[in-house]
């Protein structure tokens, strides 16, 4: 603890230094016998209390109270004048000049008590200081908490601003703060929210062009700045301002926060890492602003397309549909037969199943999943009745109940049998020269079941898997080669020239919206085999 006595009579100065010394252990006693030369040790030196008689030779206790309190803040200041020069009044002026202990002075015979007080006045001024920083920085960090939450929930710009020009206030227990956010177009720095008393000063908040201020200084070079005296800075916008110290805070790419305040040298190093922090808050509060109307307008646009796609393709859709069947029954009743007309009729279904498969993948940008108990057997048993497994043995491994969207996760393992009941059975091999994503025609066993259903059916099995973190369903076919299994996930990959190439797609974008993941490998039988872990299981009686 470094304390600065001052006093211009020598004899006074050495026993107020000594009895600091012989009281306080830990103080390393500084001396001045004039005004001038305690505000030179306070202007070089870091001192931690300040100790002054009432008459010094160049002034009063007062006025080098005042000049302290101007320059130094609540710096620990105490008042002890000497014998007989003390009164009742001098103490209510030094208290309401904010000095932090007034020592009555002793009686004219001796003052003893008064080098006994001191030391105890420099401890109590000294701990209540640190105490009362303890308490502000507290205070501090909760209002950049609050300012925090207030951020997350903002939705626009202006009240992100709002927000944080409040927060500079709180925090720095200052009036005048501005947000300031950059228009590109006419390349200004423009005021878009401001507290009262920054919109009270002289013309209220102005905008900056380039090179005419503190603040474009500070926007261009992206670092914060505490200037101590603004109408001395040769960028000062306004010398003749009211604000003299200002501490400016760069917003990235948007802008800057700006709190000012009326006295000198305001603004330490704690303020400009707090004003760091609530900077970096508000930067990003603004980009989740700009990401959310991005999201904004992109879900906009995929309402038209949905739109577009929805109806105006199936209305001329339907036009087309309904004159090939009276263009077809024309035709016969000419008794002309016409091979066109299949291949118009196929290209018209693939354009209604392209519609389909296209309607799905974007409703599946929804991130909004509405989560249930499914059990895996009524999920399979709802497979068998939605797809054609005439040609497929569909079973069920194990039964467990998982959670999730059941309309998705329905549609989810609809893509997925049909996917191998397309691949997987003989009957929808290629002939050769075709191009088959699983690869060339199994060599499977025949089974019983596959008897019964005509010797190609493929047997497709759904089940947990063995360390409970999913879901699996492979089948027996021909398998996908490794080269190719991250393909089979990309948009309008198909192997058949029948295929839209979306169906597996789906299945990703859907298993993605839950949080969960998937993956291909090869089955026990060498067939195809998605995995899907990250799936959440619950107790079986959890369903209805």
């Amino acid at each position: 603890m470094d304390v600065l006595c001052v006093d211009g009579d020598p004899d006074s100065l050495a026993r107020t230094v000594a009895s600091v010394r012989r009281e306080l252990p830990d103080a390393m006693p500084r001396s001045a016998r004039t005004a001038e030369a305690a505000l030179d040790l306070l202007a070089t030196d870091s001192i931690d209390c300040v100790v002054s008689t009432l008459e010094l030779p160049d002034g009063s206790g007062t006025d080098l109270l005042e000049s302290v309190r101007s320059s130094h803040g609540p710096l620990p200041f105490v008042l002890a004048p000497r014998a007989g020069a003390g009164s009742e009044s001098l103490a209510a002026a030094a208290v309401e000049a904010g000095v932090s202990a007034y020592v009555p002075s002793g009686s004219e015979d001796g003052d003893e008590s008064r080098y006994v007080r001191i030391p105890a006045c420099v401890r109590d001024a000294v701990e209540g200081r640190v105490d009362s920083t303890a308490s502000e920085h507290a205070r501090q960090l909760e209002a950049l908490h609050e300012a925090s939450v207030g951020l997350i929930a903002a939705t626009s710009h202006e009240r992100v601003a709002e927000v944080a020009v409040a927060a500079a206030s709180d925090i720095h227990g200052l009036e005048a703060s501005t947000v300031y956010l950059y228009d590109a177009d006419a390349n200004v720095i423009e005021p878009i929210a401001s507290t009262p008393a920054a919109l009270n000063l002289s013309g209220g908040p102005p905008t900056y062009r380039p090179g005419e201020s503190i603040v474009w200084r500070v926007f261009e070079r992206g670092e914060p700045e505490a200037v101590e005296d603004v109408p001395s800075d040769p960028d000062a916008y306004n010398p003749n301002t009211p604000i003299r110290s200002q501490l400016t805070l760069p917003l990235d790419e948007y802008g800057v926060l700006v709190s000012g305040s009326h006295d000198p040298g305001t603004f330490d190093e704690r303020d400009v890492t707090l004003g760091r922090i609530l900077a970096g808050n508000v930067v990003a509060a603004l980009e989740q602003v700009d990401r959310a109307r991005t999201l904004e307008e992109r879900n906009e646009r995929l309402d038209e397309f949905v739109r577009v796609v929805s109806h105006d393709l199936r209305n001329p859709l339907a036009v087309a549909t309904g004159r090939l069947e009276l263009t077809r029954a024309e035709l016969a009743d000419a008794g002309i037969e016409s091979e066109h007309l299949s291949s118009v009729e196929y290209a018209l279904d693939r354009i209604e199943a392209l519609i389909d498969d296209l309607l799905r993948l974007a409703r599946e940008d929804d991130p909004d999943v509405d989560l249930e108990p499914i059990r895996l057997s009524a999920l399979v048993d709802h497979c068998r009745g939605a797809v054609d497994t005439e040609n497929a043995i569909l079973r069920t491994a194990t039964d467990r109940t998982f959670r999730g969207d059941r309309g998705r996760v329905r549609q989810c393992f609809e893509n997925l049998v049909r996917n191998s009941v397309e691949h997987g059975s003989t009957s929808s091999q290629p002939q050769a020269g075709d191009s088959v994503e699983h690869g060339s025609t199994s060599s499977r066993p025949q089974t019983d079941d596959s008897v019964e259903h005509g010797g190609d059916a493929v047997t497709i099995s759904v089940g947990v898997l063995a360390d409970g973190t999913g879901i699996y369903l492979e089948d027996d076919g021909p398998g996908i080669a490794p080269e190719n299994r991250e393909k089979v996930f990309d948009p309008g990959h198909s192997t058949r020239r029948d295929g839209t190439g979306f169906g597996l797609r789906i299945v990703e974008r859907i298993v993605e919206s839950h949080g969960w993941e998937i993956g291909v490998t090869e089955g026990e039988a060498g067939g195809a085999r998605f995995e899907i872990t990250g799936v959440e299981f619950v107790a079986d009686d959890a369903v209805e």
